[in-house]
């Protein structure tokens, strides 16, 4: 606790007898803060992966039921010439 009180009664003589120094310390400090994190970011997360998860099994089922197709193929023929 002495050493905070200490550390705080020498900044406070520097800052007087240094605004120069003390402005330049200060734009340090709010450079290397710690940043809050946003609230919903955890969220955004949660739902891109559940957004993911859902698009790949809608391409796993869909590569799955590729090969089956409900109709037969239609062949198509071509009528000779003159005719049609």
């Amino acid at each position: 606790m002495n050493v905070d009180r200490e550390l705080a009664r020498i900044e406070k003589q520097l800052v007087a007898q240094d605004p120069l120094l003390a402005s330049k310390l200060e734009t340090f400090e709010q450079i290397t803060a710690p940043r809050p994190r946003a609230p919903g970011r955890r969220h955004v997360y949660l739902l891109a992966a559940v957004v993911m998860t859902l698009l790949a099994l809608t391409t796993a089922l869909a590569a799955g039921t590729a090969d089956e197709h409900p109709r037969p193929p239609q062949v198509v023929r071509e009528h000779p010439q003159g005719r049609g």
